[in-house]
């Protein structure tokens, strides 16, 4: 991840592949943005519209901000901070230009698609309201002679300005409609994907019916309750479908043994994380999903595996993960045992504190189970 000041000509790269991906289109619409600036402030510099040039400057400025910002964990301002300098600008440059009649007004167009990416429909209104504010206090301005040039104000104008402005807030409406219900049709689509892997491992490995769903959509409630974002969650979740992913490379007389498993046999079955790691690894939009198949059998006190990580050096969706998998687990009938009663089951959790598992996850995780009475 970058935050220099002055490389900015290649995007931002983040843990998450959908929060990449945003950042990438942020960049390269800011780069536009950037370059744009610079080009006409540097003409109208050159032309002798001194003040133009200015706004124009001031703003490539901002957006050399945006670029550090959009790299680091402020890159939820970067929208905010861009479309009030831009809203600003823009009316500036009208006001001291040629009010309606300036070809600055087509840059309201630019300000609602930006606006809309950033903030969505709710966001797309109020830009929109925004700016037939601004062509309206223009005119009103105009008409009370604040300031004049040699075109009359007319109220045709503002009408014409206005309906074009909602126009194209209606067609940018539909479309960013269309985007997003096709973005929610493909991550339905990747989890249902996971989901069908899942059942697939399960009958496999011999697993009790409906452990992947049960124990993912128990992460999920955890993960809430510590006040995971909505993106970390969402990994976390595709995390807990592809856990065991990793136990498709380990033979079947290893996995499906009934009996205790040899120091060898232990050896291959301990590898399971590595192989999902391997297999998650060339799926880019998996990748934040990797923390929790390739750490969830590591312990608090550091005699875990596959790297042998301690406390906190273990990733926060693992330690949730890891609670749910063996709370689930003990709770299920296995080839090999019966499923324990729950008082003993939350009693191992409990003595466990501080062991294998984090204590304010395993806090957090009995308040969920006296609560909710899983």
């Amino acid at each position: 991840m970058k935050t220099s000041w002055f490389i900015f000509l290649s995007p931002p790269q983040f843990t998450s592949y959908e929060q990449t991906q945003k950042a990438k289109l942020l960049h390269y619409m800011m780069l536009a943005a950037f370059l744009g600036s610079v080009i006409i402030g540097i003409t109208n510099f050159i032309n002798g519209w001194t003040v133009e040039a200015t706004l124009l400057l001031i703003f490539a400025s901002v957006c050399l901000v945006g670029f550090y910002l959009n790299g680091t964990r402020f890159s939820k301002y970067v929208g905010l901070i861009l479309s009030i300098s831009l809203f600003l600008v823009i009316g500036l440059m009208l006001y001291n230009g040629l009010g309606l009649y300036d070809e600055t007004v087509l840059a309201f167009p630019v300000f609602i698609v930006f606006t809309a990416f950033m903030f969505g429909r709710r966001g797309l209104w109020i830009a929109t309201i925004l700016s037939i504010a601004v062509v309206v206090a223009v005119y009103s301005l105009q008409i009370y002679g604040v300031f004049e040039n040699q075109f009359i104000a007319s109220f045709t104008r503002v009408f014409i300005v206005s309906s074009l402005l909602v126009i194209t807030s209606l067609v940018i409406w539909v479309v960013h409609g269309s985007w997003e219900t096709h973005l929610l049709r493909l991550r339905e689509s990747y989890d249902l994907t996971l989901q069908g892997w899942a059942r697939a491992l399960e009958y496999r490995d011999g697993e009790t019916a409906g452990h992947t769903r049960r124990v993912t959509e128990l992460s999920v409630a955890l993960a809430q309750r510590l006040g995971l974002s909505d993106e970390e969650i969402r990994n976390l979740q595709r995390g807990a479908y592809l856990h065991d992913i990793g136990k498709m490379a380990i033979p079947d007389h290893i996995l499906l043994k009934p009996g205790p498993l040899t120091e060898e046999e232990w050896k291959f079955m301990r590898q399971h994380p590595v192989r999902a790691r391997e297999f998650i690894s060339e799926i880019p939009y998996l990748q934040p999903a990797i923390q929790v198949a390739y750490s969830h059998h590591e312990r608090w006190d550091g005699n875990g595996y596959p790297q042998g990580l301690r406390g906190e050096q273990i990733p926060l969706p693992a330690r949730v993960f890891t609670v749910i998998d063996n709370w689930d687990a003990l709770n299920s009938d296995r080839p090999y045992r019966k499923a324990w009663p729950r008082e003993k089951v939350i009693a191992y959790i409990k003595e466990n504190a501080g062991s294998i598992f984090d204590p304010q996850v395993v806090e957090a995780f009995l308040g969920i189970v006296k609560q909710q009475g899983y």
